[in-house]
């Protein structure tokens, strides 16, 4: 089976660029577009310098993206073929009655190819807007709830929960050839990877290491069969940041780029992982996932931060090198039960200079991936 292969979606302006982003995307063989789910984004503005990074030059400041769902149903409907989705979104900042119609609306423009990703949220996006942060993956179990009973009727509903309390709501809006959207969940722990197997329709974890997946996928399909649901029909994949180099010396000089390292700083490693290469966690009692504020830290505490996370740990957790490597390393996480995987491209954050070869090398790594009668056939070589 081939591994489908979605990539990242244009989060900035002009919105006419990232429609034809999705274009190109789609013409050059690629399964899926995703945009992420921010008000803020992972870098400081402290450290938005043109001597931290060159993409200054270019933008004024590190907090500009796109809604996703908005952007999902206008490149959806732009497109033919390819999927949209949105990796992801989070039930602390939207209510699931607001999420399912978006969801739904987005499904209809996209004609059946919309995703909606999930996660619990990050504190970044939710804590300086006023929101609070409380028992989020309780909230997100009973939002999806919520959504799939909209979903499921154009009746009255109630529903009468922790968190979320319907009394004869009504969401009139049917789904797409009366086929609900699709709910990926971003599952790390043991509790959400139960929900995955119980509530979702795919998986969709960030840069987890290949023997970690595996136990991961057990953990999800023994949840699915508990609750009696086809474990297989759960779509494994998984975000990957990826760094594309085309010789050992420039990935190395990438891997130890502070800005890429930053990057690092809002991704959720266990205490092991630090300590494997010499290091701890720059969150006193916690992770980035659930600590780290961008707009609050100072250009002492970036680097600060930068400091606990060596360059070793950058490798060990994106996929990396050649095309050829990158292509080896996902055939490795296919054989643990993967089928779909989102190229995070994170090149450029490392060295503006290499974006556009990053580019070519994505395209690259999808024609390696490609079952080789297609490619023998012609029909993989495509932009």
């Amino acid at each position: 089976m081939r591994v489908t292969l979605g990539a990242p979606g244009r989060i900035m302006p002009p919105a006419d660029k990232a429609i034809e982003f999705a274009r190109r995307a789609e013409g050059e063989g690629f399964d899926a577009m995703w945009w992420p789910c921010h008000l803020m984004g992972w870098i400081p503005d402290s450290v938005w310098t043109e001597d931290f990074t060159e993409l200054a030059k270019y933008q004024d400041n590190p907090h500009v993206h796109f809604d996703p769902l908005m952007m999902m149903g206008a490149a959806g409907a732009a497109t033919e073929r390819i999927d949209v989705g949105v990796s992801v979104t989070d039930t602390l900042r939207r209510h699931p009655a607001m999420l399912a119609q978006a969801a739904l609306t987005a499904d209809h423009l996209s004609r059946g190819r919309a995703i909606l990703g999930l996660g619990s949220g990050e504190r970044m996006n939710v804590t300086p807007y006023g929101i609070p942060w409380e028992k989020p993956v309780g909230r997100l179990e009973e939002a999806i709830e919520v959504m799939r009973l909209l979903w499921s009727t154009t009746d009255p509903v109630d529903f009468d929960g922790d968190f979320f309390r319907l009394e004869r709501a009504v969401l009139g809006l049917e789904p797409y050839a009366g086929i609900p959207p699709r709910i990926w969940l971003a599952a790390h722990g043991p509790r959400m990877l139960r929900m995955t197997g119980r509530l979702a329709d795919g998986w969709l974890p960030t840069n987890i290491k290949v023997e970690a997946y595996a136990e991961k996928l057990t953990a999800i399909r023994e949840s699915a069969e508990a609750a009696s649901r086809d474990p297989e029909a759960i779509v494994p994949s998984m975000l990957a940041y990826v760094i594309c180099a085309p010789d050992e010396e420039s990935l190395a000089a990438m891997c130890d780029s502070p800005m890429v390292r930053m990057l690092f700083a809002a991704v959720d490693l266990p205490a092991a992982t630090y300590a494997r290469h010499g290091s701890t966690s720059p969150f006193e009692g916690g992770t980035g996932f659930h600590s780290f504020l961008p707009t609050t830290v100072s250009r002492a505490e970036a680097e600060r931060i930068v400091s606990h996370i060596p360059a070793g740990i950058v490798r060990e957790h994106t996929l990396c090198g050649t095309p050829e490597q990158i292509a080896a390393e996902i055939r490795g996480y296919q054989e643990a039960g993967l089928r779909d995987v989102v190229l995070w491209n994170i090149t450029p954050f490392a060295d503006a200079a290499m974006s556009g070869y990053s580019f070519k090398a994505m395209g690259e790594v999808r024609r390696l991936l490609e079952p080789a009668e297609t490619v023998s056939g012609g029909a993989a070589d495509v932009g």
